[in-house]
């Protein structure tokens, strides 16, 4: 009998970051036929990518036959410097807007539908404003960064994650009329920039702008969390566009040049490994 398929037909390596993405959602060691059924990839299947993995030292498994991320992996990640070249990159442009703006400021990727927020650095000294944490993922459709993400996707892209993307309400406030969203979208696309008031909690004003590559694509969003009782400082979407401009010009420089798609797979490797 044949090999029982996934709801989609998977590679093999979207079989991999799945096994290693189950590591997180338990924090410990796993048997096989865990990650199988965590995973709803068939138990041989499942036995024969561990048993590779832990030929290879990405896997290592315990005295007591289950396995755990091995050192290889953690090695392999640490050094990458696809892993980290943009939020190295971003790092020297976001310290200098946190001080102009003196707000919580995020860095955020998208992976399929979910904005993955990778940086984030707070306000000094830290405010009560709802601050996003590094890891963090968040409908696509429901924050200020995924919907400059949705903006700037291809268009291929963004007529997918209008018409299916998960929509979540977190607050009163949060937009989740269809029709509604891809207005604010296009007018994402025009303006550059989008301001989320009270979408994610009711104390804070979500502001974001596209960090282009060269086709004009994002290979990510820049955003500040500000308290809505302040209002939107006239300065800051100019200190935003400005500081996008110089990390879009670091990541894309030719001694840095990373393809974006190396980018998400390895950050989703890391992210996959970091046990909570």
């Amino acid at each position: 009998m044949g090999e029982v398929m996934t709801p989609r037909n998977e590679s093999m390596i979207e079989r991999v970051v799945r096994v290693l993405e189950a590591f997180k959602e338990t924090g410990g060691a796993l048997t096989a036929s865990e990650i199988a059924r965590q995973t709803n990839i068939p138990v041989p299947s499942a036995h024969r990518i561990v048993t590779e993995l832990v030929e290879l030292g990405i896997l290592e498994r315990n005295s007591d036959r289950k396995v755990k991320v091995g050192m290889r992996l953690w090695s392999l990640v640490a050094r990458s410097s696809d892993v980290r070249s943009l939020r190295e990159c971003a790092l020297p442009y976001m310290e200098d807007l946190r001080a102009v703006v003196n707000a919580p400021t995020l860095l955020s990727i998208l992976d399929r539908n979910d904005v993955v927020n990778i940086e984030t650095l707070s306000a000094r000294p830290p405010s009560a404003t709802n601050v996003t944490q590094p890891g963090v993922r968040l409908p696509i459709l429901a924050s200020s960064p995924g919907l400059v993400l949705a903006a700037f996707a291809t268009p291929r892209a963004r007529e997918q994650v209008l018409e299916s993307a998960k929509v979540t309400r977190f607050t009163e406030h949060t937009v989740v009329d269809r029709a509604e969203l891809a207005r604010i979208v296009q007018e994402a696309r025009r303006l550059a920039y989008v301001v989320a008031r009270r979408w994610i909690t009711n104390d804070s004003v979500g502001v974001a702008v596209p960090v282009l590559s060269d086709d004009g694509t994002a290979m990510a969003a820049l955003s500040v969390t500000i308290p809505f009782d302040t209002g939107v400082p006239s300065d800051l979407l100019p200190a935003l566009h400005t500081t996008a401009r110089g990390i879009s010009r670091a990541a894309l420089g030719p001694s840095r040049r990373v393809d974006p798609r190396i980018h998400l797979l390895l950050h989703r490797i890391r992210h996959a490994t970091e046990v909570k």
